[in-house]
């Protein structure tokens, strides 16, 4: 017998298939541009990421983290130039996907697909772990039952089905609420601080050029880089968007915006919270409560239990957004016959790729359980390991991503000014493939781990481009058909 590998030949003829008889083209129209922001924003879990990760990077960088919040919102600002150049010529659900297809080929196009699945779908799994573990404190501190982190491990999994199965637009609703609440009670505790005059008066030292670049650039970095996760899945929602580049274009920009400015004044609020020389103290000795003991000190303890909650959504909102992300990718490459075509299936009423939804519902449920009966722990080993090639893999993307635009645009600049098309680009991945390589060199302060597990996990990175880049060759030989509808 052959030996055939999702065999795609009998895609050819759609009604050949029965696993193509439903419908294959996401509902159109339904999304504005600040519905993008919101899932873009979620994705990168605002709250979440100010509570858990910024006193860890002023603990191991210093105070400086608030200007390198700048410095890496704007890398991916130039990134952005040459990106929406090019996302007015691909109005097709793949996102990056697409691009590095389009720029660089059909075999490093599916191992960015593969790349980007894989990136997305471990965020969305690790950050179960994280949910977990805050809303099991949350229900602690507020109503004193001690329960299990499996218990909202399952919840939240349950919940994610559900949502991903509803249709997007419900989705932009509920995280739209979600992203509202954070970015507002993120904004009362940095007004009520600089209002207050901090704890040793207001100071801008944490922008100075010494403190960003001079101390310790490679721990603040390595960690401001995640605070911008997710931001390039604008174009992910391509078709189901209004206005089509325009809105792609507003929201890209809005989204980095947005993360950029916010993030950095929060981060620097907390600074003047505990003071230049007290803040760094504070993240080292007691990094996880750094923000909940401003709230309290600064806006009063009743704060301080709305964080608890507000933090517990905020995880959600990334898993959501996470999920919705990989899916997307899921149904772009079952849509092209890189995976099976099934994968390709949308839900007719309301629109939404239910597949490849339940498809990553299912393996999200099968890592969960895995660690919940080997009694691993949710933090350390749910969220940080299972979050690692993610959060090596999404800088990758980008990269690859840009390297792409710039090889498209160098065949036919179409008009467009070479600084947006050929200079932004080229700019854009040396600066990510530094942020790279830095992410790589202090991987042990994310994985908290030495050894061998810090070698194994970036390696799954390359393995899945490489996997991508064999399946595409093994239909360029077997099935060259198929291998020509790629991202067509």
């Amino acid at each position: 017998m052959e030996n055939r590998i999702w065999d795609t030949d009998t895609a050819a003829d759609p009604g050949s298939d029965p696993t193509l008889s439903g419908v294959t083209s996401l509902r159109s129209g339904v999304l504005t541009a600040r519905q993008v922001v919101f899932f873009v924003i979620a994705a990168a879990a605002p709250l979440g990421f100010s509570v858990g990760a910024i006193p860890l990077a002023i603990g191991r960088g210093g105070i400086g983290t608030a200007g390198m919040l700048l410095v890496c919102g704007a890398i991916f600002a130039v990134f952005s130039a040459g990106y929406v150049a090019m996302a007015r010529h691909i109005r097709k659900v793949g996102g990056l996907y697409l691009f590095v297809t389009e720029g660089l080929g059909r075999p490093l196009g599916v191992g960015a697909a593969f790349l980007a699945v894989l990136s997305y779908a471990v965020a969305s799994i690790g950050s179960v772990g994280a949910f977990a573990v805050f809303a099991r404190h949350a229900v602690q501190n507020l109503l004193h039952w001690n329960t299990p982190w499996e218990l909202w491990a399952f919840v939240a999994v349950a919940s994610m089905a559900l949502l991903g199965l509803l249709g997007v637009d419900l989705n932009a609703r509920v995280l739209g609420i979600v992203v509202t609440c954070e970015i507002a009670i993120l904004l009362v505790l940095s007004l009520v601080v600089t209002m207050s005059g901090g704890a040793d008066g207001l100071s801008a030292t944490a922008f100075s050029p010494h403190e960003v670049f001079g101390r310790q650039p490679g721990p603040m970095m390595a960690i401001a880089i995640t605070a911008f996760a997710g931001f390039e899945a604008t174009v992910l929602y391509a078709e189901e968007v209004r206005d089509g580049h325009r809105t792609i274009r507003r929201a890209t920009y809005g989204a980095i915006s947005v993360m950029m400015f916010l993030y950095a004044f929060v981060c620097w609020a907390v600074v003047q919270a505990f003071g230049d020389a007290g803040a760094v103290v504070r993240a080292n000795a007691d990094p996880t409560n750094m923000f909940f003991t401003a709230t309290h000190s600064f806006i009063g303890i009743w704060a301080a239990q709305a964080l608890n909650v507000v933090v517990v959504t905020s995880w959600f909102a990334a898993i959501l957004a996470f999920h919705n992300a990989a899916s997307r990718y899921l149904f772009a490459m079952g849509r092209d016959r890189v995976l099976p075509p099934m994968f390709g299936r949308v839900q007719p009423r309301t629109g939404s790729p239910w597949a490849a939804s339940a498809g990553l519902s299912i393996c999200t449920l099968l890592v969960v359980t895995i660690f919940a009966v080997a009694h691993l722990d949710p933090y350390l080993d749910l969220f940080v390991l299972c979050t690692t090639p993610g959060v090596i893999g999404l800088p990758v993307l980008t990269c690859l991503a840009s390297v792409a635009v710039f090889a498209y645009f160098l065949r036919n600049r179409r008009g467009l000014p070479a600084w947006q098309v050929w200079f932004c680009p080229l700019l854009a991945a040396a600066a990510l493939a530094f942020v790279t390589w830095l992410i790589i060199d202090q991987l042990d302060l994310f994985t908290g781990r030495s050894g061998i597990v810090n070698i194994i996990l970036p390696l799954i990175v390359p393995a899945a481009v490489l996997f991508g880049c064999a399946r595409a060759l093994w239909l360029q030989q077997r099935q060259p058909d198929a291998y020509e509808r790629l991202a067509s």
